[in-house]
């Protein structure tokens, strides 16, 4: 599935300018992140790898995987892994892990924050973003 982003869906919204570094990494304060909008680009389930429990039970764990990024140049990619939690009494997305991105947030002084505390203060940010509703109709479509 061939998955568009329509880069005019943000008239309103002020982009800082953003460079890459020479160790490839797109500096910024969390603060610019913030205001940079982030489109999905794709989403999968990871191979099931069910866990036996007794003779004629396992556990089948949901899992996968999700990149977006993005319209600014140069680009800004984050990933993350997923997981399927149905023990709550309903179904839910679960970010799981670490970010990986090519983000390096910095001060405002501009010192990096490091790579720990980077994806610290993205997962935070990201987990405040509506992402499961997007992975579930991309997920629904694509296994459809």
């Amino acid at each position: 599935m061939n998955s568009q982003i329509n880069t005019n869906a943000y008239p309103s919204v002020s982009i800082p300018m953003i460079t890459l570094s020479d160790d490839s990494y797109i500096r910024m304060t969390l603060e610019d992140f913030l205001a940079i909008p982030l489109a999905h680009l794709l989403s999968g389930l990871d191979d099931d790898k069910p866990v036996s429990l007794q003779e004629g039970a396992s556990l089948a764990r949901v899992s996968g995987y999700t990149e977006w990024l993005s319209t600014t140049t140069p680009t800004i990619t984050l990933g993350w892994d997923w997981g399927l939690d149905v023990l709550q009494g309903r179904s839910c997305y679960l970010r799981l892990g670490s970010l990986r991105s090519n983000i390096m947030l910095v001060d405002t002084m501009t010192h990096d924050l490091g790579p720990t505390k980077t994806s610290e203060l993205l997962g935070t940010a990201i987990d405040a973003l509506a992402w499961q509703s997007a992975i579930y109709q991309y997920i629904d479509t694509r296994y459809a």
